[in-house]
C-alpha cells in the first residue's frame, strides 16, 4: 500500500494526483488573471468551457479529499479521535478564514464566503464518520447530495445565512463558490473510491517494466535507475504541501499582474479605456468620429509623456491630472481642426 521511497504512510500516486490537480488549478487561475487584467478576452472567463474546466479541477481535489480520509483512517485509526485530523482541519479552517478576509477587501462585490477550502472543512466533518460505513450507504448518500440542488432547492435557502448550502434558487456572486450541495457528493464518491481495493504494487511495477522494455528503454529493462527524479515524484512534492501552494500561488500571480499594470497597459485595458473615453465624449458632444480621434490622440500623447499606465489605471498624481487635462484639450482642438 505504501511506497517506502516516499514515506511509510504516504502513497506516491495520491500525492502525485494531488500535485497534478494543483498544477491544473495554477493554469486555471493564471488564465483567470490574464482575463481579469485584460491580457486575453475577459469573455473567456464566463464561457461554458471555462466554467466546466473549473468544476473538473474542483472535482479532482474533492475526490482526493475523500480518498485521503479513507487512507488516513487506515493509517491512523479513528479520524475524529486523532490529533492529526484536527490539526489539519484547523489549518484548513484558518486558511479559509484568511481567504475570506482578503477577498472581502479586494472584491467586496464578489467575496469568497464559501469556497473550496470552506467546503473541504465542512465536508470532512461530515464524511469522516462515514469512512467505515457500508459502501452502499456511502454511494446512496453521495447520490442524494449530488441530486439535492435539483430536488430540494427553494426560496427558503435564498437567505444569505444559507447560501453555503447551495440549495437556493440562484448562484450568489462570488469569485469561488463551492457550496455543500452538490459538492459533498463528490467527496463521498472519493470515500467510496478509497474503499476499493488498491491494485497490487508488484503487478503494477512488472507491467510498467514490460511496457518500458517494449518501447526500447533498455536501461529500465535491465532494472537500472533512471537519472533524476521522475515526474510523479516532482508532482508529489506539490501534492504533499498542497495547502501551502494553494495559499501562495494566487497572491503571487495576482500581485505580479498588478505590479506589471503599473508599468505596462494590456491591449484589452487600452481598448476598454478607449471605449469608455469615447462613450463619455459622445454623451457630451454627440460627435462619434470626433470623439474617436480625440481619445486615440489622448492615449498617444499619454504614452509619449510617460503617464499612460497611471492614466489607464486611474492613478494619476495631481500634476499628472493637470497634464492629462491639457492633453485632452489639445487633442480635442486638433480633432476639430479642418
Amino acid at each position: 500500500m505504501t511506497d517506502s521511497r516516499v514515506s511509510p504512510r504516504r502513497l506516491l500516486w495520491v500525492d502525485s494526483a494531488r500535485g497534478l490537480a494543483l498544477w491544473a488549478m495554477f493554469a486555471f487561475h493564471f488564465t483567470w488573471d490574464l482575463g481579469h487584467f485584460r491580457w486575453i478576452d475577459p469573455a473567456l472567463l464566463y464561457s461554458t468551457g471555462f466554467h466546466w474546466l473549473g468544476h473538473a479541477i474542483a472535482s479532482s481535489f474533492l475526490l482526493l479529499v475523500g480518498i485521503g480520509l479513507v487512507l488516513s483512517r487506515r493509517a491512523r485509526g479513528k479520524l475524529l479521535r486523532g490529533r492529526a485530523f484536527w490539526r489539519r482541519w484547523a489549518m484548513i479552517v484558518a486558511a479559509a478564514g484568511a481567504i475570506s478576509a482578503v477577498s472581502f477587501q479586494l472584491f467586496p462585490a464578489t467575496p469568497i464566503f464559501f469556497g473550496i477550502l470552506h467546503l473541504i472543512a465542512v465536508a470532512s466533518l461530515i464524511a469522516a464518520p462515514l469512512v467505515d460505513a457500508p459502501l452502499w450507504l456511502i454511494l446512496a448518500l453521495a447520490a442524494a447530495a449530488l441530486a439535492a440542488p435539483e430536488f430540494l432547492a427553494g426560496p427558503f435557502f435564498n437567505a444569505k445565512i444559507l447560501w453555503w448550502t447551495g440549495l437556493g434558487t440562484f448562484e450568489p456572486p462570488s469569485n469561488d463558490y463551492q457550496p455543500l450541495f452538490p459538492w459533498l457528493g463528490v467527496v463521498l464518491l472519493g470515500v467510496a473510491a478509497g474503499r476499493l481495493p488498491l491494485p497490487d504494487r508488484s503487478r503494477l511495477l512488472a507491467t510498467s517494466a514490460y511496457l518500458k522494455a517494449r518501447i526500447g528503454n533498455t536501461r529500465f529493462a535491465r532494472g537500472e535507475r533512471q537519472p533524476g527524479p521522475s515526474p510523479a515524484k516532482i508532482l508529489a512534492v506539490f501534492g504533499r504541501h498542497s495547502l501551502f501552494f494553494y495559499l501562495v500561488h494566487q497572491p503571487l500571480f495576482y500581485g505580479a499582474f498588478a505590479l506589471l499594470a503599473l508599468f505596462v497597459v494590456s491591449p484589452g485595458q487600452e481598448g476598454l479605456f478607449l471605449g469608455q473615453c469615447v462613450d463619455q465624449c459622445v454623451r457630451e458632444s454627440a460627435q462619434p468620429d470626433l470623439c474617436q480621434k480625440t481619445c486615440a490622440c489622448v492615449i498617444s500623447r499619454a504614452k509619449s509623456e510617460g503617464i499612460w499606465p497611471r492614466l489607464a489605471g486611474d492613478a494619476l498624481t495631481s500634476a499628472e491630472q493637470s497634464q492629462a487635462h491639457d492633453a485632452i484639450v489639445a487633442c480635442f482642438g486638433d480633432a476639430r481642426a479642418p
